[in-house]
């Protein structure tokens, strides 16, 4: 298996099968959904991006909640589209499509990997599952196959990302 993210000097090539682009523009629109201002604010993926800024009182989570979470959505929603504006902006090089990502890129791509996760595991209540328990035609199936892919990507990422630091 080739790997998704290599080092090129300063700069991190994202390279990925056009399937997969595919994929990770459907998550995108999919979180973009699920967290934007039409979304229900006790929705369990909403829960897991904005969990309580304040534990044990309700009245100062909520104050402080009313102070930034306008901000931190829109922080949110904007590298949501500078992933999808990296997926245009690549090259189909042999067959992938390569991005080169420079200065933050790399670290904007890593967020939204997490957050995607984060929100596939929310959906299916991750936690609760005994991934020993889960069979190859179960439903949670296919969303644990593509958080653990996310994860090995998050992975390479974080290696380049350590060694260039």
């Amino acid at each position: 298996m080739s790997r998704t993210f290599t080092r090129r000097g300063e700069m991190i090539r994202w390279s990925l099968h056009p399937k997969e682009v595919d994929l990770v523009r459907q998550l995108v629109d999919d979180l973009s959904r699920a967290i934007g201002a039409a979304a229900s604010p006790h929705d369990a993926v909403r829960a897991r991006l904005f969990p309580p800024a304040v534990l044990g009182d309700p009245e100062a989570d909520e104050e402080v909640r009313d102070l930034i979470s306008e901000a931190l959505l829109e922080d949110r929603l904007a590298a949501l589209e500078e992933v999808l504006a990296l997926l245009e902006r690549g090259r189909t090089q042999r067959g992938r499509v390569v991005t080169d990502l420079v200065e933050d890129e790399p670290l904007k791509v890593l967020t939204v990997l997490n957050d995607v996760r984060l929100a596939i595991g929310a959906r299916i209540d991750v936690e609760a599952l005994d991934r020993a328990q889960v069979l190859e035609d179960d439903e949670a199936a296919f969303p644990l196959a593509v958080m653990d892919h996310l994860g090995w990507w998050q992975e390479q990422l974080l290696e380049l990302l350590d060694a260039g630091g």
